[in-house]
C-alpha cells in the first residue's frame, strides 16, 4: 500500500520558483522606496513572548482572542507566532534602546511571514507575508503624511489596480472618552442586534464593534455616532495638517470616520488602502499613529506611526505586469560525454567569474540539449564536442539571433564576459 501523501497545512501555501521572482521584485521595489525615505531594515524573530502581543495588539481584539498561534514551550513559558509586526518592532526598539539620545528619529522596515488562525478564504491565509514600516520619535502631522507618501509611492511602483486611500483620526485621550461614552449609550440601546462577541465586549471596547464583520453589527454601526463630531482642538488641528500634507503631495484620499483598524494601539491618524478586483477582502495596506504603545510596552513615551502591507493581496491586485530580470542563465553548455570532465571545470571557472551557467549532469543528444538551452532562456549556448575538445576551440551560439562563432576554450570566460557586458549596454 502506498504511503499517504503529506500535503501543506491548511491555510498556507508554497511559493514556487515561477512565482518567487515576482515576490523578490516586489520586495526590491519596497527596499528602493524605503531607502529614499531613510528607513533601515530590521530582521525580527518569528515568535515572541505572548505578552508582547496581548499588551501591544490589545486583549479585546479578534487577533488576540481568536487568531493567535500560542503554545507553551518546555520551560513553561507562553510563546506566540507573531500575528503582526508592529508589536515585535516596538519590543526590539525598547530592548535595544533605539530611543537614545532623546529626540532621535528611528525609521525601520521589515519583511516576513505572520501567522493567524483565520478561516482560510480568498485573500486570507494562516501564514501570510507582510512588508512593514515604523517611524519612531516624531509627533508632527507631517510625519503621518510622509509615511502615507512612502506607502503611496510604493503602491504606484508596483502597478496596483485602482488603489484608494481612506483616512480617519481616532482622536486622543482627551476627546475619545466622551465619544466612547456616547457610543456605549448608542450600543446599549441596540445590544440585542449585536453578535454574541460584540455583546460581550462593547462596554469594554466599543470601537471594536466598528470593525466587526457580522451583518447585524455592520447594520447597527452604519447609524452609530462617529469620532469626527468629538475631536478636541489639538486633534482637529493635527488632522487638518495631515490633510494639508497629503494635498501638497497630490495624494488623493477619502475621509472615512467609521474606520478604526483592527488593532487597539492606534490613536489619531489611521489609514487604509484598498484595490480593485479583490472582492470583500480588498484591503491591501493599512496603518496609523500609536503614540502610547511604546510607553504601555515598558519603554519611554515615544510617539510613532507605521503601516503594513499584505504581500499575497498585493500580488493579486497588480495590474500591468512588472518588468524585472527573469533570472535566466547566461550560458547553457551543450556537450558530449567525452567532454564531461572538461566541461565540469569550464562551468566552475565561468561561475567563479560571476557568469550564470546551466548544463546537464548527464548529456543527452545534441538536439535534446539545444532544446533545453532554448527553454532555459539562456542568452548563449556553448557547444563542446569531441572535435571542439581536441582543437581547444568551442562554438558559442547566440540564442537570440542564432549567430555563432568559434571561441578558444582557454579564453571562454573573457569572451563571454565581454559579450554579456556588450549586451547590456
Amino acid at each position: 500500500m502506498a504511503e499517504k501523501q503529506i500535503k501543506a497545512v491548511k491555510g498556507v501555501k508554497d511559493i514556487l520558483p515561477a512565482d518567487a521572482g515576482l515576490w523578490r521584485e516586489v520586495e526590491r521595489r519596497a527596499r528602493t522606496q524605503f531607502a529614499r525615505f531613510g528607513f533601515k531594515e530590521i530582521v525580527l524573530p518569528i515568535f515572541e513572548k505572548t505578552e508582547v502581543f496581548v499588551k501591544g495588539v490589545g486583549e479585546e481584539t479578534d487577533i488576540v482572542q481568536k487568531e493567535m498561534y500560542t503554545f507553551e514551550d518546555r520551560g513553561g513559558e507562553s510563546l506566540t507566532l507573531r500575528p503582526e509586526g508592529t508589536a515585535s518592532c516596538v519590543r526590539a526598539f525598547i530592548e535595544h534602546s533605539m530611543f537614545h539620545p532623546p529626540g532621535t528619529i528611528t525609521k525601520l522596515y521589515y519583511f516576513g511571514p505572520m501567522f493567524r488562525r483565520e478561516r482560510p478564504q480568498a485573500g486570507r491565509f494562516r501564514q501570510f507575508y507582510q512588508i512593514g514600516a515604523e517611524l519612531f520619535g516624531a509627533t508632527e502631522p507631517e510625519a503621518d503624511a510622509e509615511a502615507i507618501h512612502l506607502l503611496w509611492l510604493f503602491i504606484q511602483s508596483i502597478n496596483i489596480k485602482g488603489p484608494r486611500l481612506y483616512l480617519n483620526s481616532l482622536g486622543c485621550d482627551v476627546c475619545r472618552p466622551p465619544f466612547r461614552a456616547a457610543l456605549v449609550d448608542f450600543l446599549t440601546a441596540r445590544k440585542e442586534r449585536l453578535c454574541e462577541t460584540c455583546q460581550g465586549r462593547y462596554e469594554r471596547n466599543p470601537l471594536r464593534v466598528f470593525d466587526c464583520k457580522a451583518h447585524g453589527c455592520q447594520q447597527v454601526m452604519a447609524e452609530a455616532p462617529t469620532i469626527d463630531k468629538h475631536y478636541c482642538p489639538d486633534c482637529e488641528a493635527h488632522l487638518a495638517r495631515v490633510k494639508k500634507g497629503l494635498a501638497a503631495l497630490a495624494i488623493p484620499y477619502e475621509l472615512n470616520p467609521r474606520m478604526v483598524r483592527g488593532l487597539d494601539y492606534y490613536n489619531r491618524t489611521v489609514f487604509e488602502v484598498t484595490a480593485e478586483g479583490l472582492g470583500s477582502q480588498n484591503s491591501i495596506a493599512g496603518g496609523g499613529r500609536y503614540d502610547d504603545l511604546i510607553k504601555n510596552s515598558g519603554g519611554p513615551a515615544v510617539p510613532a506611526i507605521g503601516f503594513a502591507l499584505g504581500v499575497e493581496r498585493l500580488l493579486e491586485s497588480i495590474g500591468a505586469p512588472l518588468d524585472f530580470p527573469p533570472g535566466h542563465p547566461d550560458v547553457f553548455i551543450v556537450y558530449m560525454e567525452a567532454a564531461a570532465d572538461a566541461v565540469f571545470g569550464i562551468a566552475g571557472r565561468l561561475r567563479q567569474k560571476g557568469i550564470a551557467v546551466e548544463k546537464a549532469f548527464k548529456p543527452a543528444s545534441l538536439k535534446n540539449q539545444m532544446g533545453r538551452a532554448d527553454k532555459s532562456g539562456a542568452r548563449f549556448a556553448l557547444i563542446v564536442g569531441e572535435e571542439e575538445l581536441a582543437t581547444g576551440v568551442a562554438i558559442l551560439k547566440d540564442l537570440k539571433n542564432s549567430t555563432q562563432q568559434p571561441v578558444p576554450l582557454a579564453a571562454i570566460d573573457e569572451a563571454l564576459a565581454g559579450l554579456l557586458t556588450a549586451g547590456t549596454e
